[in-house]
């Protein structure tokens, strides 16, 4: 479905088996996820958040980020993924292309403590968009008239969507710029270890490169950050790296995949194309042809943060 790729609403998690599941990972839709309870860490680029129920986070899909969910109680969450490009065409009709703003000023945001009645309208909302998409996966099974069916299901898709973005774009309207920091030493020891990745993910470094600049033990630079994450330290440095080459090859045509993966960080291209196509399963010249989009929207980098609301 062009609309909505993917959308759930109080989808839980709740087997050790299923944690695994939650891996280093972006994708080219902007995101609102909204946290229902649980225990768990996100980490989004180089900040890592303990999410509360009622939580609810704007993403920009191509910032790298992972859920830690802990074992000890069931993960809920709700998700909706929308594509900008394709809500573009009603966004404009309605003459209000500030609509979308919340995604670029509030980029990869943490909104909490929001008001009862906005929460309630947002999670009804993303209810009812959650409901609908599973509803055309089955029409797309059992109705004749697929096609029909399908553009019915489109139109009222983006008429959700469009309201849900309201909602949004209200609730980005109340930011009045507090801030969340770590909570504990491990996370505050995760925060430097993966800014530090991120200003050097380019270069040739190693486990040992990094624990030698931070002044931490290999051992425990290791154990912290999984703990904390649920992944490995070389796992993120390496999606650090998916993740600029996804950006250059969606926004530099002409640049020779060679130069790309150079510039990504990888010494040798053949290691660069078996481990993208391992992890983004095609190879780099096929995601280039499939997701090139010179649109800048995509690929600006905004401060990672957290808005306490009402407090």
């Amino acid at each position: 479905m062009k609309t909505c790729p993917l959308a759930y609403y109080k989808k839980k998690s709740c087997k050790s088996s299923e944690w695994g599941h939650f891996e280093f990972h972006s994708h080219k839709e902007f995101e609102i996820f909204l946290f229902h309870s649980g225990s768990c860490n996100y980490l989004i680029n180089n900040t890592v958040y303990h999410m509360h129920p009622g939580d609810i986070i704007l993403l920009n899909g191509l910032t790298l980020h992972r859920a830690n969910p802990m074992p000890t109680e069931p993960y809920v969450r709700s998700v909706v993924h929308f594509s900008p490009e394709v809500m573009n065409a009603s966004i404009s009709a309605l003459e209000f292309p500030e609509l979308l703003h919340p995604f670029s000023e509030f980029n990869n945001c943490l909104f909490r403590n929001v008001e009862k009645p906005l929460l309630n309208r947002i999670e009804a909302l993303i209810e009812e968009i959650g409901h609908l998409y599973s509803r055309e996966n089955i029409v797309k099974v059992i109705d004749k008239d697929v096609t029909k069916s399908n553009r019915l299901i489109e139109a009222k898709m983006q008429t959700l969507i469009i309201q849900l973005l309201f909602q949004i774009y209200e609730l980005s309207q109340t930011e009045n710029k507090k801030y969340i920091h770590a909570d504990t030493e491990k996370e505050l020891h995760v925060n430097r270890i993966t800014k530090w990745i991120e200003q050097h993910y380019q270069e040739d470094i190693s486990l040992d490169d990094i624990a030698k600049n931070l002044c931490i033990s290999k051992y425990y630079l290791s154990h912290i950050f999984k703990e904390v994450t649920g992944g490995t330290v070389m796992k993120y440095l390496m999606g650090c790296r998916v993740n600029r080459a996804k950006i250059l090859l969606e926004t530099e045509p002409k640049k020779l995949v060679l130069d790309i993966a150079l510039e990504s960080g990888f010494k040798h291209n053949s290691h660069f194309s078996r481990y993208f196509q391992q992890e983004v399963g095609m190879t780099p010249s096929d995601y280039r042809k499939r997701y090139y989009n010179p649109d800048p929207i995509y690929h600006t980098k905004y401060e990672d943060r957290t808005v306490y609301l009402n407090n």
